[in-house]
């Protein structure tokens, strides 16, 4: 790949471009997630999922369900937006996600006021994982490396 000082006009715009919507794709595809994650949730309760009762297991699938792959997704969706640098990017991502989370999760529910207990932390966890899964797949050469790397 040519250094950036070496691309053309037309190139550099582009890539600037790309570096712009980084963010925003990264965003994009954690509500998007969110949003069919949370249909197959719903289509799960109408089928019976809530007469499980107070299984540990179904609980245990919903806060995965709900945390982890939305987060996943954010870092793999703006990693591979990114033109370049795309495990650096992963890498920052996951870090943004995992603050976000702590703010959200913990901090944040201090500063409320709010009784922070095992379920918050158990939230933040889950959404750390989430992030550091979709680092790991970016970050350990995942299979569409070649779709994503810039000649």
């Amino acid at each position: 790949m040519k250094p950036f000082y070496e691309l053309t006009r037309r190139r550099k715009v582009g890539e600037v471009l790309r570096w712009l919507c980084v963010l925003p794709a990264a965003v994009l595809g954690r509500i998007v997630a969110q949003f069919i994650l949370g249909a197959v949730v719903q289509v799960a309760r109408y089928g019976g999922w809530d007469n499980l009762g107070d299984s540990r297991i179904a609980y245990w699938l919903g806060v995965f369900l709900y945390y982890v792959p939305p987060e996943l997704v954010f870092v793999i969706a703006g990693a591979m937006m990114s033109p370049r640098y795309q495990k650096t990017t992963a890498t920052g991502l996951a870090v943004l996600a995992i603050f976000l989370s702590l703010m959200t999760h913990v901090v944040g529910q201090h500063l409320a006021g709010n009784h922070v207990g095992l379920v918050n932390y158990t939230h933040f966890v889950a959404e750390s994982a989430g992030a550091l899964g979709g680092a790991a797949f970016i970050l350990f050469e995942h299979p569409y490396s070649r779709l994503v790397q810039r000649t």
